[in-house]
Protein backbone atom coordinates (compact mmCIF):
# COMPACT_ATOMS: atom_id res chain seq x y z
CA UNK A 1 0.00 0.00 0.00
CA UNK A 2 1.32 3.41 -0.95
CA UNK A 3 2.07 5.99 1.73
CA UNK A 4 -0.76 8.14 0.38
CA UNK A 5 -3.29 5.28 0.66
CA UNK A 6 -1.97 4.34 4.09
CA UNK A 7 -2.42 7.91 5.36
CA UNK A 8 -5.89 8.02 3.86
CA UNK A 9 -6.80 4.77 5.64
CA UNK A 10 -5.49 6.11 8.95
CA UNK A 11 -7.44 9.32 8.48
CA UNK A 12 -10.62 7.36 7.70
CA UNK A 13 -10.13 5.18 10.79
CA UNK A 14 -9.62 8.25 12.95
CA UNK A 15 -12.82 9.83 11.61
CA UNK A 16 -14.76 6.62 12.26
CA UNK A 17 -13.37 6.37 15.79
CA UNK A 18 -14.30 9.97 16.51
CA UNK A 19 -17.76 9.33 15.12
CA UNK A 20 -18.22 6.29 17.33
CA UNK A 21 -17.14 8.25 20.41
CA UNK A 22 -19.50 11.06 19.54
CA UNK A 23 -22.40 8.62 19.23
CA UNK A 24 -21.73 6.78 22.48
CA UNK A 25 -24.90 6.40 24.51
CA UNK A 26 -24.40 8.24 27.77
CA UNK A 27 -28.08 8.52 28.66
CA UNK A 28 -27.54 5.90 31.37
CA UNK A 29 -24.68 5.24 33.77
CA UNK A 30 -25.63 1.74 34.86
CA UNK A 31 -28.06 -1.00 33.96
CA UNK A 32 -29.69 -3.32 36.50
CA UNK A 33 -30.63 -6.76 35.21
CA UNK A 34 -30.57 -5.28 31.72
CA UNK A 35 -32.72 -2.24 32.56
CA UNK A 36 -30.99 1.12 32.12
CA UNK A 37 -31.08 3.67 34.93
CA UNK A 38 -30.98 7.29 33.85
CA UNK A 39 -27.64 9.03 34.16
CA UNK A 40 -29.59 11.76 35.91
CA UNK A 41 -30.26 9.48 38.87
CA UNK A 42 -26.53 8.90 39.34
CA UNK A 43 -25.67 12.59 39.02
CA UNK A 44 -28.48 13.58 41.32
CA UNK A 45 -26.97 11.50 44.09
CA UNK A 46 -23.51 12.80 43.28
CA UNK A 47 -24.59 16.41 43.51
CA UNK A 48 -26.51 15.82 46.71
CA UNK A 49 -23.46 14.27 48.39
CA UNK A 50 -21.25 17.04 47.03
CA UNK A 51 -23.52 19.73 48.37
CA UNK A 52 -23.85 18.16 51.79
CA UNK A 53 -20.11 17.59 52.23
CA UNK A 54 -19.23 21.12 51.11
CA UNK A 55 -21.82 22.52 53.49
CA UNK A 56 -20.22 20.59 56.35
CA UNK A 57 -16.75 21.78 55.39
CA UNK A 58 -17.93 25.37 55.24
CA UNK A 59 -19.43 24.92 58.70
CA UNK A 60 -15.92 24.10 59.95
CA UNK A 61 -14.22 26.90 57.99
CA UNK A 62 -13.14 25.13 54.77
CA UNK A 63 -14.40 27.36 51.97
CA UNK A 64 -12.26 26.52 48.92
CA UNK A 65 -10.11 23.91 47.19
CA UNK A 66 -12.65 21.23 48.00
CA UNK A 67 -11.16 18.72 45.60
CA UNK A 68 -7.91 18.86 47.54
CA UNK A 69 -9.73 17.63 50.65
CA UNK A 70 -10.38 14.09 51.83
CA UNK A 71 -13.48 12.42 53.22
CA UNK A 72 -12.16 9.74 55.52
CA UNK A 73 -9.49 7.88 53.58
CA UNK A 74 -10.90 8.84 50.16
CA UNK A 75 -10.25 11.83 47.96
CA UNK A 76 -13.31 14.04 47.58
CA UNK A 77 -13.68 12.95 43.96
CA UNK A 78 -13.50 9.22 44.74
CA UNK A 79 -15.89 9.68 47.66
CA UNK A 80 -18.47 11.31 45.38
CA UNK A 81 -18.12 8.61 42.71
CA UNK A 82 -18.47 5.82 45.27
CA UNK A 83 -21.41 7.43 47.05
CA UNK A 84 -23.28 8.19 43.84
CA UNK A 85 -22.82 4.63 42.56
CA UNK A 86 -23.86 3.08 45.89
CA UNK A 87 -27.02 5.18 45.98
CA UNK A 88 -27.84 4.41 42.36
CA UNK A 89 -27.59 0.69 43.09
CA UNK A 90 -29.83 1.19 46.12
CA UNK A 91 -32.29 2.93 43.78
CA UNK A 92 -32.35 -0.25 41.68
CA UNK A 93 -32.80 -2.44 44.77
CA UNK A 94 -35.80 -0.36 45.89
CA UNK A 95 -37.38 -0.74 42.45
CA UNK A 96 -36.87 -4.51 42.47
CA UNK A 97 -38.07 -5.10 46.05
CA UNK A 98 -41.09 -2.85 45.53
CA UNK A 99 -42.11 -4.84 42.48
CA UNK A 100 -41.64 -8.14 44.30
CA UNK A 101 -43.69 -6.95 47.27
CA UNK A 102 -46.73 -6.31 45.08
CA UNK A 103 -47.15 -2.80 46.48
CA UNK A 104 -48.77 -0.07 44.40
CA UNK A 105 -48.60 3.70 44.73
CA UNK A 106 -52.10 5.10 45.09
CA UNK A 107 -53.53 7.53 42.57
CA UNK A 108 -53.75 10.14 45.34
CA UNK A 109 -50.05 9.75 46.15
CA UNK A 110 -49.16 9.90 42.46
CA UNK A 111 -51.09 13.13 42.15
CA UNK A 112 -49.10 14.56 45.06
CA UNK A 113 -45.85 13.40 43.47
CA UNK A 114 -46.74 14.91 40.11
CA UNK A 115 -47.64 18.23 41.71
CA UNK A 116 -44.40 18.23 43.69
CA UNK A 117 -42.32 17.47 40.61
CA UNK A 118 -44.08 20.19 38.62
CA UNK A 119 -43.54 22.75 41.38
CA UNK A 120 -39.85 21.87 41.65
CA UNK A 121 -39.40 21.96 37.90
CA UNK A 122 -41.02 25.38 37.71
CA UNK A 123 -38.70 26.75 40.40
CA UNK A 124 -35.36 25.41 39.16
CA UNK A 125 -35.84 24.57 35.51
CA UNK A 126 -32.93 26.71 34.34
CA UNK A 127 -30.48 24.97 36.63
CA UNK A 128 -31.72 21.56 35.52
CA UNK A 129 -31.38 22.53 31.89
CA UNK A 130 -27.85 23.77 32.51
CA UNK A 131 -27.00 20.38 33.92
CA UNK A 132 -28.99 18.55 31.23
CA UNK A 133 -31.81 17.45 33.49
CA UNK A 134 -35.19 16.17 32.35
CA UNK A 135 -38.44 16.39 34.24
CA UNK A 136 -38.86 12.64 33.78
CA UNK A 137 -35.65 11.94 35.67
CA UNK A 138 -36.75 14.18 38.51
CA UNK A 139 -39.97 12.20 38.72
CA UNK A 140 -38.11 8.87 38.85
CA UNK A 141 -36.16 10.05 41.90
CA UNK A 142 -39.32 11.27 43.64
CA UNK A 143 -41.28 8.09 42.91
CA UNK A 144 -38.40 5.93 44.11
CA UNK A 145 -38.31 7.82 47.42
CA UNK A 146 -42.01 7.14 47.88
CA UNK A 147 -41.48 3.46 47.12
CA UNK A 148 -38.74 3.24 49.74
CA UNK A 149 -41.00 4.89 52.30
CA UNK A 150 -43.78 2.42 51.50
CA UNK A 151 -41.41 -0.54 51.72
CA UNK A 152 -40.25 0.51 55.17
CA UNK A 153 -43.87 0.65 56.35
CA UNK A 154 -44.58 -2.67 54.61
CA UNK A 155 -42.05 -4.32 56.92
CA UNK A 156 -42.06 -2.26 60.12
CA UNK A 157 -45.28 -0.24 60.13
CA UNK A 158 -48.24 -0.91 62.42
CA UNK A 159 -49.55 -3.74 60.25
CA UNK A 160 -46.18 -4.63 58.73
CA UNK A 161 -44.67 -8.06 58.25
CA UNK A 162 -42.21 -7.33 61.05
CA UNK A 163 -44.24 -4.70 62.91
CA UNK A 164 -42.54 -2.94 65.81
CA UNK A 165 -44.65 -2.34 68.90
CA UNK A 166 -44.61 0.70 71.10
CA UNK A 167 -43.15 -1.42 73.90
CA UNK A 168 -40.24 -2.33 71.62
CA UNK A 169 -39.55 1.32 70.91
CA UNK A 170 -39.86 2.27 74.57
CA UNK A 171 -37.15 -0.28 75.28
CA UNK A 172 -35.06 1.11 72.41
CA UNK A 173 -35.29 4.62 73.83
CA UNK A 174 -34.56 3.49 77.37
CA UNK A 175 -31.49 1.59 76.17
CA UNK A 176 -30.08 4.27 73.87
CA UNK A 177 -31.32 7.75 74.73
CA UNK A 178 -29.92 10.30 77.15
CA UNK A 179 -32.14 12.80 78.90
CA UNK A 180 -30.59 15.92 80.37
CA UNK A 181 -30.89 19.67 80.82
CA UNK A 182 -28.16 22.18 81.32
CA UNK A 183 -26.59 25.61 81.32
CA UNK A 184 -24.06 26.49 78.62
CA UNK A 185 -21.77 29.45 79.27
CA UNK A 186 -20.02 30.33 76.03
CA UNK A 187 -16.50 31.67 76.06
CA UNK A 188 -15.73 35.03 74.53
CA UNK A 189 -14.96 35.35 70.83
CA UNK A 190 -14.03 39.02 71.13
CA UNK A 191 -11.13 39.91 68.85
CA UNK A 192 -9.83 42.47 71.33
CA UNK A 193 -7.60 40.43 73.64
CA UNK A 194 -8.11 42.73 76.63
CA UNK A 195 -11.90 42.58 76.36
CA UNK A 196 -11.77 38.87 75.63
CA UNK A 197 -9.77 38.22 78.79
CA UNK A 198 -12.19 40.31 80.88
CA UNK A 199 -15.24 38.55 79.41
CA UNK A 200 -13.73 35.12 79.96
CA UNK A 201 -12.92 35.98 83.55
CA UNK A 202 -16.59 36.84 84.05
CA UNK A 203 -17.65 33.64 82.28
CA UNK A 204 -15.41 31.51 84.49
CA UNK A 205 -16.80 33.21 87.59
CA UNK A 206 -20.33 32.44 86.38
CA UNK A 207 -19.36 28.84 85.79
CA UNK A 208 -17.89 28.45 89.27
CA UNK A 209 -20.89 30.19 90.82
CA UNK A 210 -23.54 28.04 89.13
CA UNK A 211 -21.46 24.89 89.44
CA UNK A 212 -21.59 25.41 93.20
CA UNK A 213 -25.30 26.27 93.11
CA UNK A 214 -25.99 23.08 91.13
CA UNK A 215 -24.53 20.81 93.79
CA UNK A 216 -27.26 18.62 95.20
CA UNK A 217 -29.93 20.00 92.83
CA UNK A 218 -32.08 17.22 91.43
CA UNK A 219 -33.06 17.02 87.78
CA UNK A 220 -36.68 17.99 88.50
CA UNK A 221 -35.53 21.17 90.24
CA UNK A 222 -32.85 22.15 87.73
CA UNK A 223 -35.28 24.32 85.73
CA UNK A 224 -35.30 26.82 88.57
CA UNK A 225 -31.51 27.12 88.36
CA UNK A 226 -31.72 27.62 84.60
CA UNK A 227 -34.29 30.36 85.13
CA UNK A 228 -32.05 32.03 87.71
CA UNK A 229 -29.08 31.92 85.37
CA UNK A 230 -31.17 33.27 82.50
CA UNK A 231 -32.47 36.14 84.57
CA UNK A 232 -28.98 37.06 85.76
CA UNK A 233 -27.31 36.95 82.35
CA UNK A 234 -30.00 38.48 80.15
CA UNK A 235 -29.35 42.22 79.69
CA UNK A 236 -32.12 44.36 81.16
CA UNK A 237 -32.84 46.12 77.89
CA UNK A 238 -33.54 42.74 76.25
CA UNK A 239 -36.02 41.54 78.87
CA UNK A 240 -38.57 44.29 78.40
CA UNK A 241 -40.81 44.77 75.37
CA UNK A 242 -43.28 47.62 74.86
CA UNK A 243 -46.19 45.52 76.11
CA UNK A 244 -44.31 44.57 79.27
CA UNK A 245 -43.91 40.89 78.40
CA UNK A 246 -40.63 39.15 79.06
CA UNK A 247 -38.37 37.61 76.46
CA UNK A 248 -35.06 35.83 76.57
CA UNK A 249 -32.22 36.27 74.13
CA UNK A 250 -31.01 32.70 73.50
CA UNK A 251 -27.49 33.76 72.62
CA UNK A 252 -27.11 35.59 75.91
CA UNK A 253 -28.80 33.06 78.13
CA UNK A 254 -26.95 30.17 76.49
CA UNK A 255 -29.29 27.65 78.08
CA UNK A 256 -29.71 24.20 76.60
CA UNK A 257 -27.51 24.94 73.60
CA UNK A 258 -25.44 22.10 72.29
CA UNK A 259 -22.96 22.39 69.45
CA UNK A 260 -23.44 18.73 68.74
CA UNK A 261 -21.64 18.66 65.40
CA UNK A 262 -21.76 19.97 61.89
CA UNK A 263 -23.48 16.76 60.89
CA UNK A 264 -26.49 17.64 63.04
CA UNK A 265 -27.10 20.71 60.95
CA UNK A 266 -26.12 19.26 57.65
CA UNK A 267 -28.50 19.78 54.79
CA UNK A 268 -29.25 17.83 51.74
CA UNK A 269 -30.39 18.74 48.31
CA UNK A 270 -30.32 17.03 44.97
CA UNK A 271 -29.40 17.90 41.44
CA UNK A 272 -29.43 15.53 38.51
CA UNK A 273 -27.10 16.35 35.68
CA UNK A 274 -26.60 15.09 32.18
CA UNK A 275 -26.71 16.43 28.68
CA UNK A 276 -29.86 16.79 26.56
CA UNK A 277 -28.01 15.82 23.42
CA UNK A 278 -27.75 12.29 24.80
CA UNK A 279 -31.11 12.25 26.56
CA UNK A 280 -29.52 11.89 30.00
CA UNK A 281 -30.51 14.02 32.94
CA UNK A 282 -29.65 15.68 36.26
CA UNK A 283 -31.91 16.36 39.25
CA UNK A 284 -32.11 18.68 42.22
CA UNK A 285 -34.42 19.54 45.07
CA UNK A 286 -32.79 22.88 45.70
CA UNK A 287 -34.31 26.23 44.88
CA UNK A 288 -31.59 28.05 42.98
CA UNK A 289 -32.89 31.55 42.41
CA UNK A 290 -29.82 32.84 44.20
CA UNK A 291 -27.65 35.38 42.42
CA UNK A 292 -24.55 34.60 44.45
CA UNK A 293 -21.31 34.38 42.50
CA UNK A 294 -19.40 31.13 42.79
CA UNK A 295 -15.78 30.91 41.69
CA UNK A 296 -14.22 27.74 40.28
CA UNK A 297 -13.31 25.28 43.05
CA UNK A 298 -14.77 27.66 45.63
CA UNK A 299 -18.46 27.57 46.43
CA UNK A 300 -19.36 30.57 48.55
CA UNK A 301 -22.77 29.23 49.49
CA UNK A 302 -23.99 25.70 49.00
CA UNK A 303 -27.25 26.32 50.79
CA UNK A 304 -29.23 23.12 51.17
CA UNK A 305 -32.60 22.10 52.52
CA UNK A 306 -32.57 20.39 55.91
CA UNK A 307 -31.31 16.85 55.84
CA UNK A 308 -32.73 13.58 57.16
CA UNK A 309 -29.27 12.21 57.39
CA UNK A 310 -29.72 8.94 59.12
CA UNK A 311 -26.11 8.81 60.24
CA UNK A 312 -26.14 12.09 62.12
CA UNK A 313 -26.67 12.35 65.85
CA UNK A 314 -30.34 12.66 66.73
CA UNK A 315 -31.06 15.32 69.29
CA UNK A 316 -34.61 16.42 69.98
CA UNK A 317 -35.67 19.48 71.88
CA UNK A 318 -37.85 19.99 74.84
CA UNK A 319 -41.25 18.54 74.08
CA UNK A 320 -43.04 15.96 72.02
CA UNK A 321 -45.81 18.51 71.58
CA UNK A 322 -43.71 20.75 69.34
CA UNK A 323 -45.63 19.68 66.25
CA UNK A 324 -49.08 20.23 67.65
CA UNK A 325 -51.31 23.10 66.65
CA UNK A 326 -51.65 24.08 70.26
CA UNK A 327 -47.96 24.93 70.58
CA UNK A 328 -48.10 27.01 67.41
CA UNK A 329 -50.57 29.43 68.98
CA UNK A 330 -49.35 33.00 68.80
CA UNK A 331 -48.89 35.20 71.87
CA UNK A 332 -51.89 37.29 70.93
CA UNK A 333 -54.07 34.20 70.48
CA UNK A 334 -52.98 32.90 73.87
CA UNK A 335 -53.75 36.24 75.50
CA UNK A 336 -57.20 36.26 73.91
CA UNK A 337 -57.93 32.75 75.16
CA UNK A 338 -56.91 33.62 78.69
CA UNK A 339 -58.98 36.77 78.73
CA UNK A 340 -62.19 35.22 77.47
CA UNK A 341 -61.98 31.79 79.13
CA UNK A 342 -61.56 30.51 75.60
CA UNK A 343 -62.93 27.02 76.09
CA UNK A 344 -66.36 28.48 76.91
CA UNK A 345 -66.02 31.20 74.29
CA UNK A 346 -65.18 28.62 71.64
CA UNK A 347 -68.35 26.67 72.46
CA UNK A 348 -70.49 29.82 72.37
CA UNK A 349 -69.22 30.97 69.01
CA UNK A 350 -68.76 27.61 67.27
CA UNK A 351 -71.87 28.13 65.16
CA UNK A 352 -70.43 31.39 63.84
CA UNK A 353 -67.10 29.84 62.82
CA UNK A 354 -66.02 27.71 59.91
CA UNK A 355 -64.92 24.17 60.77
CA UNK A 356 -61.27 25.18 60.46
CA UNK A 357 -61.74 28.24 62.67
CA UNK A 358 -63.62 26.19 65.28
CA UNK A 359 -60.79 23.64 65.46
CA UNK A 360 -58.25 26.45 65.74
CA UNK A 361 -60.22 28.06 68.56
CA UNK A 362 -60.45 24.75 70.39
CA UNK A 363 -56.71 24.15 70.01
CA UNK A 364 -56.02 27.61 71.38
CA UNK A 365 -58.24 26.92 74.36
CA UNK A 366 -56.47 23.66 75.14
CA UNK A 367 -52.92 25.01 74.80
CA UNK A 368 -50.87 24.22 77.88
CA UNK A 369 -47.38 25.23 79.00
CA UNK A 370 -44.60 22.93 77.90
CA UNK A 371 -44.05 20.53 80.82
CA UNK A 372 -40.45 19.90 79.68
CA UNK A 373 -39.13 23.35 78.72
CA UNK A 374 -35.44 22.52 79.09
CA UNK A 375 -35.28 18.79 78.39
CA UNK A 376 -32.79 17.51 75.83
CA UNK A 377 -33.07 13.98 74.42
CA UNK A 378 -30.10 12.57 72.51
CA UNK A 379 -29.67 9.18 70.90
CA UNK A 380 -26.25 8.14 72.16
CA UNK A 381 -26.26 5.11 69.85
CA UNK A 382 -26.10 7.43 66.84
CA UNK A 383 -22.82 9.03 67.89
CA UNK A 384 -20.08 7.46 65.78
CA UNK A 385 -16.65 6.48 67.08
CA UNK A 386 -14.90 9.52 65.59
CA UNK A 387 -17.38 11.89 67.23
CA UNK A 388 -16.89 10.16 70.58
CA UNK A 389 -13.27 11.32 70.44
CA UNK A 390 -14.35 14.93 70.01
CA UNK A 391 -15.67 17.34 72.65
CA UNK A 392 -19.34 16.72 71.92
CA UNK A 393 -18.93 12.96 72.12
CA UNK A 394 -16.88 13.19 75.30
CA UNK A 395 -19.53 15.38 76.88
CA UNK A 396 -22.29 12.94 75.95
CA UNK A 397 -20.19 10.04 77.26
CA UNK A 398 -19.83 11.84 80.59
CA UNK A 399 -23.60 12.26 80.77
CA UNK A 400 -24.17 8.60 79.84
CA UNK A 401 -21.85 7.44 82.60
CA UNK A 402 -23.49 9.67 85.21
CA UNK A 403 -26.29 8.59 87.53
CA UNK A 404 -29.78 10.09 87.36
CA UNK A 405 -29.86 13.48 89.17
CA UNK A 406 -26.06 13.68 89.04
CA UNK A 407 -24.49 16.99 87.95
CA UNK A 408 -21.94 16.77 85.13
CA UNK A 409 -19.58 19.67 84.39
CA UNK A 410 -17.48 19.95 81.27
CA UNK A 411 -15.22 22.53 79.64
CA UNK A 412 -13.95 22.78 76.07
CA UNK A 413 -12.53 25.54 73.91
CA UNK A 414 -15.98 26.96 73.25
CA UNK A 415 -17.87 26.86 76.52
CA UNK A 416 -18.49 25.68 80.06
CA UNK A 417 -21.30 23.18 80.62
CA UNK A 418 -23.29 22.40 83.75
CA UNK A 419 -25.62 19.47 83.07
CA UNK A 420 -28.16 17.52 85.11
CA UNK A 421 -28.96 13.98 83.96
CA UNK A 422 -32.60 12.87 83.94
CA UNK A 423 -34.36 9.53 83.79
CA UNK A 424 -35.27 8.72 80.18
CA UNK A 425 -37.73 6.04 81.34
CA UNK A 426 -39.96 8.80 82.70
CA UNK A 427 -40.34 10.28 79.21
CA UNK A 428 -40.06 7.50 76.64
CA UNK A 429 -43.60 6.10 76.70
CA UNK A 430 -45.26 9.50 76.68
CA UNK A 431 -42.84 10.73 74.02
CA UNK A 432 -43.82 7.90 71.70
CA UNK A 433 -47.52 8.77 71.97
CA UNK A 434 -46.81 11.43 69.37
CA UNK A 435 -47.12 9.92 65.89
CA UNK A 436 -44.27 11.96 64.43
CA UNK A 437 -41.91 11.09 67.24
CA UNK A 438 -42.93 7.44 67.02
CA UNK A 439 -42.03 7.38 63.33
CA UNK A 440 -38.67 9.04 63.99
CA UNK A 441 -37.68 6.54 66.66
CA UNK A 442 -38.98 3.65 64.55
CA UNK A 443 -36.60 4.64 61.77
CA UNK A 444 -33.72 4.97 64.19
CA UNK A 445 -34.43 1.50 65.53
CA UNK A 446 -35.01 -0.28 62.21
CA UNK A 447 -33.17 1.64 59.47
CA UNK A 448 -30.13 -0.60 59.80
CA UNK A 449 -32.27 -3.72 59.39
CA UNK A 450 -34.02 -2.17 56.41
CA UNK A 451 -30.69 -1.29 54.81
CA UNK A 452 -29.66 -4.92 55.18
CA UNK A 453 -32.79 -6.06 53.34
CA UNK A 454 -32.08 -3.69 50.47
CA UNK A 455 -28.43 -4.73 50.36
CA UNK A 456 -29.44 -8.39 50.10
CA UNK A 457 -31.67 -7.56 47.12
CA UNK A 458 -28.97 -5.37 45.58
CA UNK A 459 -26.40 -8.17 45.78
CA UNK A 460 -28.62 -10.36 43.60
CA UNK A 461 -28.91 -7.76 40.82
CA UNK A 462 -26.63 -8.01 37.81
CA UNK A 463 -25.21 -4.51 37.30
CA UNK A 464 -23.42 -3.33 34.18
CA UNK A 465 -21.66 0.04 34.20
CA UNK A 466 -21.51 2.39 31.21
CA UNK A 467 -17.88 3.57 31.15
CA UNK A 468 -18.60 6.27 28.54
CA UNK A 469 -21.17 7.89 30.82
CA UNK A 470 -18.96 7.53 33.91
CA UNK A 471 -16.12 9.25 32.05
CA UNK A 472 -18.46 12.03 31.01
CA UNK A 473 -20.27 12.74 34.28
CA UNK A 474 -17.42 13.25 36.71
CA UNK A 475 -17.67 15.11 40.02
CA UNK A 476 -15.67 18.04 38.67
CA UNK A 477 -17.98 18.26 35.66
CA UNK A 478 -21.04 18.43 37.90
CA UNK A 479 -19.32 20.92 40.17
CA UNK A 480 -18.17 23.17 37.32
CA UNK A 481 -21.57 23.16 35.65
CA UNK A 482 -23.17 24.33 38.86
CA UNK A 483 -20.56 27.07 39.24
CA UNK A 484 -21.09 28.16 35.63
CA UNK A 485 -24.81 28.36 36.24
CA UNK A 486 -24.31 30.45 39.36
CA UNK A 487 -21.89 32.78 37.58
CA UNK A 488 -24.32 33.33 34.71
CA UNK A 489 -27.20 33.82 37.11
CA UNK A 490 -25.18 36.38 39.06
CA UNK A 491 -24.29 38.34 35.95
CA UNK A 492 -27.90 38.29 34.74
CA UNK A 493 -29.05 39.77 38.05
CA UNK A 494 -26.21 42.29 38.36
Amino acid sequence: MSIKKRLAAIATAAIMAASLVGCADTSYVISADGENINAGVYIDYMFSSMQQQIYMWQYTGVTENFFDQKVGDQSFEDYLKTTAMDQTKRFAAVEKLFKESGLKISSEDMKTINNSVSDTWENVQKLYETEGISKDSLKKITVNSKKEEMLFDYYYGTDGKEAVSKDDLVKYMNDNYLRYKGITIYKSTNEDETQKEAENKKNQELFEKYKEKAEGVKFADFDALIDEYTEETTPAEETEIDDGTETVDADDSSVGADDSSAADESSESTVDSSADDTSSETESSTSDDSSETVAEDSVSSFEAAESDDESSVTEVSTSEDDSSAADETTDSETADSETTDSETAADDTADELTDEEAVEAEDTAEAEPDPYPNDRLTNFANIDEDSLEEDYGKRMKAIKDAAVDEIVTYEDDNAYYIVSKGDITERSSEYLDDETQFDTILHEAKDEDFDSKLKAVQDKINFSENSDALDRYTPKTVYNKYNDYMDQNSKANA
